[in-house]
């Protein structure tokens, strides 16, 4: 019979060995930069603080998100951001309308909380899950830019669950809050289309 006393717990040795694996395989993750914690409502708002609204419900807010996103959906979308609130999946609705957008030339970024990655077929919508610790993941949006105009549909979740939100054509408010979305995914390199003219 073998000795075991004084020997290191296999559960021990085997989470040692799991960290050591994981810090050979990503090495930058341990050096990361913090999460971004700019707000992309906050951005736009400080740029048109005359479009900024009270808070609101959620439900409330359906429609005016809905009258934007039907403002995406006209040609001359080239663009289209999109922040989900929802943890896990995008809305069925959200997607078709995103899908619909890429079949008319757009290029399209979903970002959400815990969403699934998809970065690598661009005749898809481009999906991106957000780190947790980013402030994105309390807020809401749908961005659409083109070369001769810009809307935006902008929420932020307040702590009574009700959201800030506005609703906004100006050029600088809609390109602030596209560049503060898009510092999100750097990888993509994309940047916010300039108006013609």
């Amino acid at each position: 019979m073998t000795d075991t006393l004084g020997a290191t717990p296999p559960h021990v040795s085997s989470d040692a060995l799991r960290q050591a694996v994981q810090a050979l395989r990503a090495p930058q993750a341990a050096n990361r930069a913090p999460a971004p914690t700019s707000s992309v409502f906050g951005r736009a708002a400080a740029a048109v603080p005359r479009d900024a609204h009270p808070p609101t419900a959620e439900a409330t807010l359906q429609g005016r998100f809905r009258a934007v996103e039907t403002s995406a959906l006209l040609p001359g979308t080239t663009m289209a951001l999109v922040v989900v609130p929802t943890v896990g999946s995008v809305p069925a609705h959200i997607m078709r309308s995103c899908e619909l957008m890429v079949s008319s030339g757009a290029t399209v970024v979903i970002l959400g909380p815990d969403i699934p990655r998809q970065v690598t077929d661009r005749s898809l919508p481009l999906t991106v899950p957000l780190r947790a610790d980013d402030s994105l993941a309390c807020e809401w949006g749908l961005i659409a830019c083109g070369p001769v105009r810009r809307v935006a549909f902008l929420a932020r979740r307040e702590p009574d669950t009700q959201w800030s939100w506005l609703v906004t054509r100006d050029q600088v408010a809609v390109h602030r809050a596209g560049t503060a979305i898009l510092e999100r995914v750097p990888f993509l390199k994309l940047r916010v289309p300039a108006l013609a003219g």
